[in-house]
């Protein structure tokens, strides 16, 4: 399989990250060239990021015939079917619950990343702190609900169970404080099976 694609990637994104364990899952290693993007924020903007997506937001793939793909899901998706992977069932049941899961733990991914922002990059005295407190609950409710159906995770994940393991992974990295394993003993031993997972351990933000 002979492509000549490449992903503009941060290291440190959790929906890169998405991308970068599929194409290793995938075998696209050699299809795919990984870019990294170096500085981008919310509030400056990446020439070259923005010629591949002009929404300036990563991962963006740019495809050997000069189209380019944004959208973490999108992106993993076209792998995926470029590649004949499992990860997307055909199945209506198992495809419509991994990409519920998947849309759940982007969802969080979302406003964890939103966090970031917010406490990082905005000036402290125009921090929001009750807007900063209900993401923050929106957050653990997902956690919450994820400790209540891990037991119902794919045995060899799809899409779903690794989006998951990105969220941990980002909650991990940029909110060590949060301690999401506290009273989460299913999600904790899941997370910690799974990232047993090479793709997954070679990928790791830090």
């Amino acid at each position: 399989m002979a492509f000549a694609m490449k992903l503009i990637f941060a290291p440190a994104s959790p929906f890169a990250r998405k991308v970068r364990i599929l194409i290793i899952e995938l075998g696209l290693q050699d299809s795919v060239t990984l870019v990294d993007a170096g500085a981008v924020s919310p509030v400056s903007n990446n020439g070259d990021l923005n010629s591949v997506n002009p929404l300036g937001m990563l991962p963006a793939l740019k495809l050997d015939n000069g189209d380019s793909l944004s959208d973490s899901p999108l992106i993993c998706e076209y792998l995926n079917d470029l590649a004949d992977g499992p990860f997307f069932p055909s199945d209506a049941n198992r495809r419509f619950r991994t990409l519920g899961l998947q849309a759940l733990a982007d969802g969080m991914l979302d406003l964890s990343v939103a966090l970031r922002y917010e406490t990082t990059f905005r000036p402290e005295q125009l921090r929001w702190q009750t807007w900063i407190d209900f993401q923050n609950e929106k957050v653990q409710r997902g956690l919450d609900k994820l400790e209540s159906i891990c037991n119902q995770f794919e045995p060899t994940p799809l899409i779903g169970e690794i989006t998951v393991a990105c969220v941990l992974g980002y909650l991990d990295f940029r909110f060590a404080d949060l301690d999401w394993r506290a009273g989460r003993p299913a999600l904790t031993d899941w997370f910690e099976q799974i990232m047993l997972l090479e793709s997954l351990a070679n990928t790791r933000p830090g």
